[in-house]
């Protein structure tokens, strides 16, 4: 895996599309961590869940790995 940043390695768009992307108006990764999509209360859950679903349906293992291999 290399421990590059993903722009120069040709995936600099991952960081954007996977961990940044505002499904409910926070980044995916501050919702995750924060674990506020496991709350039934919370008016995006559904959404949110059903996007990271789809989007780790389709990730493919160059920009899994530009994704993970930096930072």
């Amino acid at each position: 895996m290399p421990f590059q940043h993903p722009e120069e390695i040709g995936y600099g768009y991952v960081t954007e599309r996977y961990a940044a992307r505002k499904d409910s108006g926070y980044a995916r990764y501050l919702v995750r961590k924060s674990g506020r999509f496991l709350r039934p209360e919370w008016p995006h859950a559904e959404q949110f869940v059903r996007h990271l679903i789809d989007d780790s349906a389709t990730i493919t293992d160059g920009e899994l790995e530009a994704l993970l291999g930096y930072e």
